[in-house]
């Protein structure tokens, strides 16, 4: 693992090319089905950006932990999107999450990664990349670093008034949810399935969804416009999209 940030920008330097994936997630939000299964959107909100930093994550498990992506966007103010698939045995699912960066369409994708990521495996012809991040509450987010941070001082503060306090989702994220349900049903279910988290009494907020298939690990990629620049972010929930 690298010993500081300048060190780690060395090594991305050097493996980004091995990062890139010819996938097209932007697939997912384009297309009205993949293979035999239909798609559905929803707009879950605009995710407050002030720092460019991005988190993504379990909102319920060790959030204010997390790493941030090594790459960033410019600070702002972004829509997300959710793509639900209609699968044929486990119902609609969602199999996708975009944060839209700017209204380019990508023409390439890499793997996101944080500074804790080991990119020397990549040495090997064999070496597998430890990348994605774990889900075990079946809940997955969004979430820009200061927002995290911001987080993180109200979890502290909850712990320091109620020791046996252990549970984000039944602390803070319950209410959220539930509220989301009753104002979005379509796609949800009646507990809430995804929600726009205000934190505290900032502007900052946390956008969290179900994760696919529940608990797992699961990978974000960077897309790319023609000049280079980032224009979203993806999660892949199901990995639904397949080389052409």
């Amino acid at each position: 693992m690298p010993s500081s940030t300048s060190d780690f920008a060395q090594l991305y330097h050097r493996y980004q090319d091995q990062l890139v994936c010819d996938l097209d997630f932007e697939t997912y939000f384009t297309a009205n089905q993949i293979g035999d299964t239909k798609l559905s959107l929803l707009e879950l909100g605009l995710l407050h950006c002030p720092s460019g930093k991005i988190v993504a994550g379990d909102p319920c498990v060790e959030l204010e932990d997390i790493e941030p992506f090594y790459e960033t966007i410019p600070p702002g103010n972004y829509p997300v999107k959710l793509c639900v698939a209609h699968t044929k045995d486990s119902g609609f699912r969602y199999a996708c999450v975009k944060l839209c960066v700017s209204d380019k369409r990508p023409i390439s994708y890499k793997l996101a990664v944080n500074s804790t990521a080991d990119l020397t495996v990549l040495d090997d012809d064999d070496g597998q990349l430890d990348c994605g991040f774990g889900v075990n509450t079946a809940m997955a987010c969004l979430v820009d670093y200061q927002g995290q941070q911001e987080f993180k001082k109200i979890w502290e503060q909850i712990i320091s008034e109620d020791p046996e306090a252990e549970d984000p989702y039944e602390e803070l994220f319950a209410d959220c949810l539930l509220r989301s349900y009753q104002e979005h049903p379509a796609f949800q279910r009646n507990l809430g399935e995804w929600c726009n988290f205000t934190i505290g009494q900032t502007k900052l907020n946390i956008i969290m969804f179900s994760s696919g298939w529940g608990d797992g690990i699961y990978p974000c990629f960077f897309g790319y416009d023609e000049s280079g620049k980032i224009c979203a972010l993806y999660i892949d929930f199901m990995s639904l999209i397949t080389e052409s």
